[in-house]
């Protein structure tokens, strides 16, 4: 049933395109607001929407892929691991993106969140994989360094489907997360609340400060301590 929550969850990312595969479009790469970059690929996007909302996965089960995006890792504190992804945007209006979780069996030596990757390996079919598949034996390549500050839980290089997930555990298993370090993306709602920059405001992150709350619709970086699902003592920093 847990595991059946993460998946919606996971899945709750955007609006099918009704555009066909076709041939590859290039990727576009920029900087965003927070200092990640940011990978645009519609043909990712519409291939993501195949495989998960349109029963195409079996189509490329054990296939080889090739995948180029952002690396992060989301603590799923349902299962008791850390998931490891891939990510992009479909866009520049970042309401849709898509991401590949990756098999990785020895986490040390992987990139900093928020990298940009390239990854090879084989897609494959998995109960243990959170929405059923992943890319097995993943080779990658770091093409730019994430050099931002980190935190335990940075949920500031996430997607917004990935930050919703990751959020998701904080909030309902806060035991696990408590004491750890937190950075979070967004733009101030109220002054306790943290709200997602891209989607309609349906879903916030809570946070507490000493400091003064800049006005509503600021974009900020909060980095503090999550303390009962809280991101607690934070800091702000203004965004341009």
């Amino acid at each position: 049933m847990k595991k059946r929550i993460l998946i919606t969850l996971l899945l709750l990312a955007a609006v099918l395109l009704l555009t066909g595969c076709g041939k590859k479009k290039e990727q576009a790469i920029a900087t965003s607001s927070n200092s990640v970059p940011t990978v645009l690929n519609t043909s990712e996007y519409v291939l993501y929407q195949n495989i998960f909302y349109n029963g195409y996965g079996d189509q490329y089960d054990g296939k080889d892929v090739t995948k180029r995006g952002i690396f992060t890792t989301v603590q799923d504190a349902y299962n008791g691991m850390n998931r490891y992804y891939v990510w992009g945007y479909n866009d520049m209006t970042k309401c849709c993106d898509w991401q590949w979780e990756m098999k990785v069996d020895d986490p040390s030596g992987l990139p900093a969140n928020g990298s940009l990757i390239s990854v090879s390996g084989t897609f494959a079919s998995d109960e243990q994989a959170l929405d059923g598949y992943w890319i097995t034996s993943p080779a990658i390549t770091v093409q730019t360094t994430y050099t931002g500050k980190t935190a335990d839980v940075d949920m500031s290089t996430m997607s917004d489907t990935l930050e919703r997930v990751q959020l998701y555990s904080v909030i309902n298993h806060p035991e696990a997360f408590e004491g750890k370090t937190a950075v979070a993306y967004g733009r101030i709602f109220d002054t306790s609340t943290l709200q997602d920059p891209y989607y309609d405001g349906s879903w916030t992150t809570p946070f507490s400060t000493s400091e003064a709350v800049p006005a509503t619709g600021t974009s900020v970086v909060l980095r503090g301590v999550l303390a009962s699902g809280v991101i607690s003592n934070c800091t702000i920093e203004k965004m341009p």
